[in-house]
């Protein structure tokens, strides 16, 4: 069996000051499976990670448990660290001493040193017995498909480009852009949407490393990271692609307000992009127009705010007042939004321009008037306490940014979640561009209501990641099985215990597991590049024949014994 060596860090005194380390230190040094105990000092200062190497690599250390702060921080430079010097990721172990123990036990020493003691055993148990799984190297395509071609598509095929990937950009639409060619000017330039993309449109239309498919949509994708098959549907017919990755980038879509406030009923009840299209030609005339926000947002049904919808409430309130002699903007809000310097100097510039604002309740929303269409509005202002009647010949609703439908096929075409509000779910809040599913990636409206510069920069950060997929050149199944903060192995199925009863088959959310004709009788069999490591399987079979390395009853049972090996 691989030696073990236990690390410990006193963090400064942050840990040490709480936890006894000595005493855990006696208290571990005595298993036969260790090798040897150290604690330090630290062991994320420059030099401790240097100095942990060293040590390991002298003693001929296979496995490695560390007791320091979280594992999903400063740790993983340790781990990275290890992993050049040949230990296996997965043998690795991360405990948290510090947030876990002595910072929320800080008043008990004691709780907070047999708690560090107990989860210190139950990693050396699981290292113990923890059984090998063979790896499987996969040959990663260096090509990517991008879904979607408005500002975060743009910028993500653009940036995978730059840096020397072949791009397929697929949208539904004829020409890129989505949303933002329909915009007369981005906030707070003096820039159109098309003005502002064109950079971005003339390399797609250049670089020989992009393709565009206009009007073509993704039919299906099967196959894991590294190696995704494609099916897409254009004018042309079928094609077929194979890539490396896949970048979702499908935005989202403005919602219809019907019913609200006389919309759809009425020709002077208008939202923000039918606003943008009557600037656009000449069309919004009118002595007054009055602005409504949060229309449909902030409320029981969609209870976020999309951020955008202040930003061009200002911006068309100062066109309206430049481009028609003597005309007057209102702004009924809840809130304005404009956070950053620069939104909340566009903000002062439309106070100066006269942009007029009113503040409303919630709960006493503004009632419009007139038979046939909008004559005026009814707000009670919140801040003067006075009932405001306003006469107007133009009513222009600013409705939220909602997740396309689109989004969620794709989505469960990719085996990744949506959250509530059917935009895609990250993987986690400090990875804002992966998801659950390796090698797909995640920009701009389709994760969350954004601005065009947030979508562009959103695409940058997924090309960036992308390519660092795509140029490891091949990846390991291992590292594809993974939970927070560890490298697990990938279930493995005992073809003599095996039934073919087909219960892992059923519940598997990868379709990592798959029936096949051994002799006369059908056993299971794993897919190690799907396999995420979940233990759906293994929590369905009937006979023990599906087990996870590290989540095995042996394994398990021999942590839950030494955690309480000391109650008798």
């Amino acid at each position: 069996m691989a030696k073990i060596g236990v690390i410990l860090c006193n963090c400064f005194g942050e840990i040490g000051n709480t936890v006894n380390l000595e005493s855990i230190r006696e208290r571990i040094a005595s298993d036969p499976s260790v090798d040897f105990v150290s604690i330090r000092e630290s062991l994320c200062q420059p030099g401790d990670s240097a100095a942990v190497h060293a040590l390991v690599r002298e003693r001929g250390i296979g496995k490695v448990l560390l007791g320091a702060c979280s594992p999903y921080g400063r740790m993983e430079i340790v781990r990275l660290g290890l992993a050049k010097e040949g230990v296996d990721a997965r043998t690795v172990r991360a405990v948290d001493l510090r947030e876990g123990c002595a910072w929320i036990h800080g008043k008990d020493p004691g709780g907070a040193t047999r708690k560090a003691a107990n989860q210190l055993d139950m990693e050396l148990a699981l290292l113990q017995n923890m059984q090998d799984s063979r790896d499987v190297a996969i040959a990663v395509r260096r090509e990517a498909l991008v879904i979607g071609a408005g500002p975060a598509g743009l910028s993500a095929a653009c940036g995978l480009a730059r840096m020397g990937i072949r791009v397929h950009l697929v949208d539904r639409g004829t020409a890129p852009g989505g949303l933002l060619n329909v915009v007369t000017k981005v906030y707070p330039t003096e820039l159109s949407g098309p003005e502002k993309l064109k950079p971005l449109v003339e390399m797609t239309g250049s670089n020989p490393l992009i393709r565009f498919y206009g009007k073509t949509k993704v039919a299906s994708v099967k196959g894991y990271a590294g190696d995704f098959k494609v099916t897409l549907t254009g004018p042309e017919g079928s094609a077929a692609l194979r890539v490396g990755a896949v970048v979702l980038a499908t935005g989202a879509r403005l919602l219809f307000p019907q019913g609200l406030y006389g919309y759809g009923k009425t020709k002077n009840v208008i939202t923000q992009m039918e606003m943008e299209r009557q600037l656009a030609t000449g069309k919004a005339a009118c002595k007054t127009a009055v602005f409504i926000q949060c229309v449909g947002a902030r409320c029981a049904e969609r209870p976020y705010c999309s951020t955008i919808c202040c930003p061009m409430s200002l911006k068309n309130a100062m066109r309206i007042l430049d481009e028609v002699p003597g005309s007057k903007a209102v702004i009924l809000h809840r809130d304005i939004m404009t956070p950053g310097s620069v939104l909340e100097a566009f903000y002062r510039k439309a106070l100066h321009r006269g942009v007029q604002f009113i503040r409303f309740d919630a709960d006493r929303p503004p009632e419009i008037r007139g038979d046939g269409q909008v004559s005026g509005v009814e707000v009670f202002d919140v801040l003067s306490g006075v009932t405001r009647s306003i006469e107007t010949d133009l009513l222009v609703l600013s409705t939220p940014l909602v997740a396309d439908p689109e989004s969620a096929a794709l989505a469960r075409m990719l085996e990744i979640p949506v959250d509530k509000h059917g935009f895609i779910a990250e993987v986690y809040p400090v990875h804002p561009v992966e998801t659950r599913n390796d090698g797909v990636f995640i920009c701009g409206t389709a994760r969350w209501p954004a601005s065009s510069d947030q979508a562009i920069a959103q695409g940058e950060a997924a090309a960036v990641k992308t390519a660092s997929f795509l140029g490891t050149g091949t990846v390991s199944a291992l590292s594809l099985s993974r939970v927070p903060g560890i490298k697990l192995g990938h279930a493995q199925a005992d073809a003599e215990a095996c039934t073919g009863c087909g219960n892992c088959v059923a519940v598997c959310p990868y379709e990592a597991c798959k029936l096949q004709r051994v002799g006369q009788r059908s056993v299971s069999r794993v897919i190690k590049v799907r396999c995420k490591a979940c233990g759906s399987c293994a929590s369905v079979c009937p006979n023990g024949a599906m087990q996870i390395p590290e989540q095995n009853y042996r394994v398990t049972g021999a942590m839950i014994r030494r955690a309480f090996r000391e109650v008798r």
